[in-house]
């Protein structure tokens, strides 16, 4: 693996190598130090064992000194002094004219005698200026560095009785070059081992604590990607082992919340998707940012998120609302709409949703379709406009007749039953006309009770086409009734689907012509029985059939009352015959006839079952559908 400067392996690296430089180097250089230091020392102290070993005294000359200090004759001077080889000399100068008496430089000669340039590096000496200056001696612990040069140096201050001198002592650094050259040598080699084991081990040991960050890494990418289901192994109970931990704690929860949310949010959407009322989401700029599909439908623009903003949408259905009248505002919170394209009435409720700050995000609008609400109210006012209808009419007759009579026409006895006679069929009229109301209430609170038994489909049917039989000859019409096969019996109220037949035939009757034809089937499917009555009568318009089983719902209101009619027969028979669970359908063709079709389910037989449950299970295998035996 390649290091990046940037990581930090490399930077636990860098430290690694750092130490170990910070740590060799300093030591190199203070033992370099002390070697120079040590020879110094070592210079210094046979330069004062010579001075307490020294035997001029005040009263000699300088020729005295320079005899004693003299090779052949002062063997003694000069070992104590230790400047018997080429890196130590000693020079005399007069320290009054500043003149060169004797030197045993090396570098005097070179310089020409008594020269100004290698007098001009003794004077620049600190030592040297110090005795210059007044002290006795210059003994301060520094490297000289001139010219390429490097040495010690010391200078002590001679009176004789000629005159006073200074004794200049050098020590050239040539004299322990080897000695730190092998010494700084083994330091480097030392330095470069150093880094070279720093840097193993750095690498090494930096890995340990890398490698599971680098794990970690790869793993919040994988999560941050969707992978939730890998764990991290814990090496180890450290700080890098409660951390894998603590991750893989951390990993496993946001899994959770994530399907947790996932799940939420399915469930959302779900209700989003198949809830009836519509729903749109408005960002605070007026885009759509969510629209279910009952939304599209009740609008009837499957674009609509594409094509509409909040504004375009208040413009186009007339609300007058601006999206900041809503979140500021907060004074409108709904609007009804009608949207006459689609003969919707539709009610809009207006919500703002928040951040987790209360911060405003958005409105949500919620579409309420209330059309089949307005139609049922207006079905019911219809109603009872009706009813009152209904019932003013033979009330108004009755009250009409009835004071009419107490007017005097009571002694015209001819007069006096003509009206009776009209009170009487009005007085009926009403009769069952309210009892008609009585058994709809009846039906629609479900107190109706039922008087359920096995009975014969075709008794029922027959029975009521014989009772029927002598309107269709007053009116010179043909009735006939073809059973078809054998028909099961049926599980039903024998007298209420008896009351349905008839309303049928009745019905057939009253508005087929004179010499008409009413035809009635009675046949059977798998589960079903069935009565199909069909006329060439006058049949029904288009338009109406959909109406054709409301309450008080009329074709032709004057005939149908003429004809005795409440306008509630078809609707009570619809709801005997769904309470029996079956259903009435009918079909007309205007001018041409009518065929209305009953269907109630038929009372199986056993065997008759069992052949069905095989034959529907043989479909089944055949088709690869599952069978489940209900």
């Amino acid at each position: 693996m390649s290091l990046s400067f940037k990581s930090i392996q490399w930077r636990l690296v860098s430290i690694f190598i750092m130490l170990a430089i910070f740590l060799i180097v300093p030591v190199g250089l203070f033992l370099n130090r002390q070697v120079e230091t040590q020879h110094y020392n070592s210079f210094k102290t046979a330069i004062e064992r010579g001075f307490n070993n020294w035997a001029i005294r005040e009263d000699s000359t300088l020729e005295d000194m320079l005899e004693y200090l003299s090779v052949n004759k002062g063997r003694n001077a000069i070992t104590d002094f230790a400047i018997i080889d080429e890196y130590r000399s000693y020079t005399i100068i007069n320290k009054e004219n500043l003149k060169v008496e004797y030197s045993s430089d090396r570098y005097y000669d070179v310089a020409g005698g008594s020269g100004g340039l290698f007098l001009n590096e003794i004077i620049g000496s600190d030592n040297f200026i110090a005795v210059l200056s007044g002290e006795t001696k210059g003994d301060k612990n520094k490297l000289v560095r001139l010219e390429g040069r490097k040495y010690f140096d010391y200078s002590r201050e001679i009176k004789l009785a000629d005159g006073t001198y200074i004794m200049y002592f050098r020590y050239d650094s040539e004299a322990w070059k080897e000695t730190l050259d092998s010494f700084n040598s083994i330091i480097m080699s030392s330095l470069m081992f150093s880094i070279l084991i720093s840097l193993v081990l750095g690498y090494l040991l930096s890995k340990t604590i890398t490698s599971p960050i680098i794990k970690l890494m790869h793993r919040a990418r994988r999560i941050a990607a969707g992978e939730f289901d890998q764990k991290l192994e814990v090496m180890s109970d450290d700080e890098i082992g409660q951390l894998t931990k603590a991750f893989n704690f951390m990993a496993n929860n946001l899994k959770n919340t994530l399907i947790e949310i996932s799940r939420e949010k399915n469930k959302i959407e779900t209700i989003f998707n198949y809830m009836t009322d519509g729903v749109i989401a408005f960002n605070l700029k007026g885009e759509v940012i969510h629209i279910n599909p009952a939304s599209r439908v009740m609008l009837g623009d499957e674009d609509f998120d594409i094509n509409m903003d909040f504004y375009k949408f208040s413009a186009k259905y007339i609300l007058d609302i601006k999206i900041e009248d809503v979140i500021y505002l907060g004074t409108i919170t709904s609007r009804e709409v009608e949207i006459k394209e689609e003969d919707r009435i539709l009610k809009v409720y207006f919500a703002v949703f928040t951040d987790e700050n209360k911060k405003p995000e958005g409105v949500i609008a919620v579409l309420h379709d209330v059309t089949e609400q307005q139609k049922l109210d207006n079905m019911r006012r219809e109603f009872v406009a009706n009813v009152s209808h209904e019932l003013k009419t033979p009330l108004t007759t009755i009250k009409s007749y009835t004071e009419t009579l107490l007017d005097g026409d009571l002694n015209n006895q001819q007069t006096a039953e003509k009206f009776l006679k009209v009170i009487d069929v009005e007085a009926d009229r009403m009769t069952r006309l309210v009892k008609d109301l009585l058994q709809l209430s009846s039906i629609d609170n479900k107190q109706t009770k039922w008087k359920m038994k096995e009975v014969s489909f075709v008794d029922i049917v027959k029975s009521s086409v014989n009772k029927m039989e002598i309107e269709a000859i007053n009116k010179e019409q043909e009735l006939e009734c073809y059973v078809i096969g054998d028909i099961p019996p049926v599980k039903a109220d024998k007298d209420r689907m008896e009351q349905v037949i008839l309303n049928l035939l009745s019905n057939a009757i009253k508005h087929t012509p004179e010499k008409g034809k009413i035809t009635i089937y009675i046949g059977k499917t798998h589960t079903e029985v069935y009565a199909k009555v069909v006329d060439n009568g006058i049949g029904i318009p288009e338009e109406d059939l959909p109406r054709i089983f409301e309450r008080f719902y009329r074709v032709d209101k004057a005939r149908s009352r003429e004809m005795g009619g409440t306008g509630l027969g078809l609707s009570i028979a619809k709801e005997i015959t769904e309470a029996h669970g079956g259903t009435i359908t009918i079909s007309s063709v205007a001018s041409k006839g009518t065929e209305v079709l009953l269907k109630l389910p038929a009372v199986m037989e056993k065997e008759t079952l069992k052949i069905k449950e095989t034959a529907e299970k043989k479909e089944a295998a055949e088709t690869g559908a599952s069978f489940t035996k209900a």
